[in-house]
């Protein structure tokens, strides 16, 4: 395995050669099976996370009015890579099932009711998000497995599919040939962009021409209205940083000038801050890391920790 200091060309040279990638550390590549992963909710009100429950991992909401933690999925599988409906009141993320060896996407309401099973092929899915509409569901599916019996041995990444939102309507986007991940809806609904190893692309919904490279760099995640980006880098794990840009890739600013280990940064729906993971290694790099999550008020360049590691270590008993 790669120590956790390794420079980011390596997690390039992973997804090439099929190794595990199945570590929150690994930010310039799809969710893995054991990865923390962070979405806002619609009115900006609340944060959805997953991390240590019952078994495996389970999905969290915290509430950033009043800092409190309810769990919403909780299940001996891992539950991961969540995201809100436009409406805010069902979600869609990744999950195991007994018995299979991949990761399949699920829907459910916020209060944790009406848990519905979308995709059940021998294929591991993840990164589900909604269209503006609330109708279509984009997701990532790969359909590459490498050895041993869990979804972190899987590829993370392959062809981009479409499914609408009660399970039906299946296809796939993308071509075979095309190592795609992470993917998002245009503001409009009628693209979906997406990343892989080599930059970032676009395609229409309806499959009726050929992907377009744009700007930006791969992994970089949109603005609800389409006119920014963000996305972290640097040379190593401790040196990434969060950085915004226009959607066309100019106009760069850094905004953790002074904090290291800064990845997976998400745009709340007004698009006036970023909230971000921070990883640690208190016990060096041999040791386990340790998250907190951060927030950025984009135009003032003010950064402040939200919850300290307590909050990915035990959801439920953390206090603020």
């Amino acid at each position: 395995m790669c120590g956790a200091f390794r420079p980011a060309l390596c997690v390039l040279l992973i997804c090439v050669c099929g190794c595990p990638l199945g570590t929150p550390r690994d930010h310039y590549r799809p969710h893995g099976h054991n990865d923390t992963t962070i979405a806002v909710s619609p009115d900006d009100d609340a944060i959805l996370f997953n991390s240590v429950g019952s078994g495996g991992r389970d999905l969290y909401l915290l509430d950033l009015t009043n800092l409190k933690v309810t769990r919403i999925a909780d299940t001996p599988e891992y539950e991961t890579a969540a995201s809100f409906s436009p409406d805010g009141r069902r979600i869609v993320y990744s999950a195991g099932v007994p018995g299979d060896r991949a990761d399949h996407i699920f829907s459910i309401r916020l209060d944790g009711s009406g848990k519905t099973q979308l995709t059940n092929i021998d294929a591991n899915d993840t990164s589900a998000r909604f269209s503006p509409d609330g109708t279509t569901i984009v997701f990532a599916r790969d359909k590459v497995y490498n050895w041993g019996g869990l979804a972190a041995n899987w590829n993370l990444g392959g062809v981009i599919c479409l499914i609408n939102s009660d399970g039906s309507n299946l296809r796939q986007l993308t071509s075979d040939e095309e190592f795609a991940y992470d993917p998002y809806f245009s503001p409009d609904g009628t693209r979906v962009v997406y990343s892989t190893v080599y930059g970032r692309m676009s395609i229409p919904t309806d499959g009726s021409s050929k992907p377009q490279a744009i700007p930006g760099p791969f992994g970089a995640v949109p603005s609800s209205d389409g006119e920014l980006i963000a996305y972290s880098k640097g040379k190593y794990s401790p040196d990434l940083k969060v950085f915004v840009a226009d959607a066309d890739g100019t106009s760069e600013r850094g905004l953790t000038p002074n904090l290291g280990g800064c990845y997976r940064p998400v745009f709340n729906h007004a698009g006036t801050h970023l909230y971000f993971l921070r990883e640690e290694w208190p016990s060096g790099p041999t040791g386990s890391p340790k998250f907190s999550l951060w927030e950025i008020d984009i135009d003032r360049s003010t950064v402040r920790m939200i919850a300290d590691s307590g909050l990915f270590d035990a959801p439920l008993r953390w206090k603020p």
